[in-house]
């Protein structure tokens, strides 16, 4: 499927949007950031999504390049939440221009993310249209952050549930997948499917999600390292399966590697926890999981427009199964 046609339209937008030679520390740092290689998907499905639905290529590209600065903002600051000094195998924004720009930076995308919401009018939107996208943003950005918050609170306990992972990833990551396609909706005048969209979300975010953490322990995730997870001591679903399936020495040995700083794990704690992992299976389990949530999420596909099914489906493939 080509979809790749629509990338000048984003990038159209995504340059009005920040002068490449404005502010120094500003706009030369936000484009360092957005230079590093992502895909783009969230905003090609946004304008793919709206012309199958009918609605205007034109109209949804400048939601469409929000999203993927909305993407982005969340990375700029998850990367100092995290303390990870590489993204995509560069030295992360926060690194190489200063932990203050770092914030600040993303402090700006944040609200440039709005502006280009906002720059939809010069294309004709309604104002209707742009209040209801607005709405989907801010409704994002808060479950996003909440997300966050329990992601960063379940690093700290030490009986974790798989109940609290999948209610963080729906926080983390559910919404963000799923606003591209809400926007795509609004704009082409289909919004009594955005159920269908939304209960998609529900399924394909906490796929991607199990995806990406099993990436982190195989290939890795363009952080510079494989199981950099570990180190942070996040409660993946393969730490919270694996602890309840190991023996009593071994649970207290692995809730003392996640609960070391990062800068103090070894290495070969990291392979101590990924030989945990494959002795009882919880690279399996997760590999299970995703499945059943993406075999969920192609059940859904079904209950929306014939015209959407090939590109859904393509978009599931596509997340749960990229390699970086």
């Amino acid at each position: 499927m080509d979809i790749e046609r629509y990338m000048p339209l984003i990038e159209r937008e995504i340059d009005a949007a920040f002068p490449k030679h404005g502010l120094p520390n500003l706009h030369d740092a936000v484009w360092y950031h957005m230079d590093t290689g992502g895909k783009k998907l969230r905003p090609l499905l946004a304008i793919a999504t709206c012309e199958a639905l009918g609605g205007s290529a034109q109209e949804v590209a400048p939601f469409a390049a929000a999203c993927e600065v909305l993407h982005n903002w969340f990375l700029v600051h998850d990367d100092i939440e995290d303390g990870d000094r590489v993204r995509r195998d560069r030295p992360a924004l926060w690194v190489k221009y200063g932990l203050a720009h770092g914030i600040n930076v993303g402090d700006y995308m944040s609200q440039k993310v709005f502006e280009m919401v906002l720059s939809s009018k010069k294309y004709g939107v309604e104002d209707n249209k742009i209040f209801r996208l607005l709405d989907a943003v801010v409704k994002t950005a808060v479950k996003t952050a909440e997300g966050q918050t329990m992601d960063i609170n379940l690093r700290a306990s030490n009986v974790p549930t798989e109940q609290q992972y999948f209610d963080m990833v729906m926080g983390k990551t559910g919404h963000y997948l799923t606003v591209t396609m809400i926007g795509a909706a609004i704009i082409a005048d289909r919004e009594d499917i955005i159920p269908h969209l939304i209960e998609f979300g529900h399924s394909i975010g906490p796929a991607f999600q199990i995806a990406d953490d099993m990436l982190d322990m195989t290939e890795g995730k363009g952080r510079g390292e494989i199981g950099r997870d570990i180190k942070e001591g996040k409660r993946s679903i393969m730490v919270i399966h694996c602890l309840g399936q190991c023996t009593h020495e071994e649970h207290s040995k692995l809730l003392h590697i996640l609960n070391k700083p990062p800068e103090e794990t070894t290495d070969g704690e990291v392979l101590y926890v990924k030989s945990l992992f494959e002795k009882y299976g919880s690279l399996e389990y997760a590999g299970k999981l995703t499945k059943e949530m993406q075999a969920a999420a192609m059940h859904t596909i079904k209950k929306t427009p014939e015209e959407l099914h090939e590109l859904l489906e393509f978009f599931s493939d596509k997340l749960v199964n990229r390699k970086n």
